[in-house]
């Protein structure tokens, strides 16, 4: 059991683990998901599905189990949790419709970052960050998290509409919103104040 002393089994969140001294792909669960839903921000892949990763969300943190990537005796690992609070991170999943789409959020306020990836299939990971949109409905550009690539300009992913405090908007494609493909979002909010509720 790792003890961080964030309430994942109360809260929900995400856990971000990565080995220090080794090549070992990163391994990311979250609790909407589920524990046993293993997600590699390197690699395009699905979601994988290992009993020996991420064995409990707890009120304390979280408890693994022996699987290379989260818990191997020759190696030393790091763990970032984000816990779903208003104003600062929410997990978001949804199934594909193959339309252009507004997906909500609880933030409360508008993101500043929101990595995207296709968890039935392989498909890349798309990141809209605040610091590569021209602060208008243009030319907003996009990351590929599991790519060292520049970051291009795309009129389609977003589809030309900046988030805001309740929503963001995806396209049609396997990335986004294919149909009958399953999606989850993590939303970090941008050093906005929530709105009042």
């Amino acid at each position: 059991s790792i003890n961080n002393g964030i309430n994942l089994s109360g809260e929900g969140g995400l856990t971000w683990i990565k080995s220090r001294t080794s090549a070992y792909s990163h391994a990311l669960y979250d609790t909407v998901r589920g524990n046993t839903k293993h997600l590699y921000s390197n690699q395009p892949w699905g979601e994988q599905t290992f009993t020996t990763g991420m064995t409990s969300f707890n009120n304390n943190g979280f408890s693994i189990g022996t699987h290379t990537d989260v818990n191997n005796s020759s190696q030393d690992f790091s763990s970032w949790t984000f816990r779903k609070a208003k104003g600062f991170f929410d997990v978001v999943t949804w199934t594909g419709d193959g339309t252009n789409r507004d997906i909500s959020h609880s933030l409360g306020c508008v993101p500043g970052m929101i990595m995207v990836k296709c968890t039935s299939h392989s498909a890349d990971w798309l990141v809209y960050h605040r610091s590569l949109d021209s602060g208008t409905a243009t030319n907003i550009k996009y990351l590929v998290l599991n790519s060292s690539v520049a970051a291009p300009q795309s009129y389609s992913f977003w589809q030309n509409t900046l988030p805001t405090a309740t929503s963001f908007r995806v396209d049609s494609g396997v990335e986004l919103n294919d149909t009958g493909k399953t999606y989850v979002a993590y939303v970090f909010a941008g050093g906005e104040s929530p709105a009042a509720t």
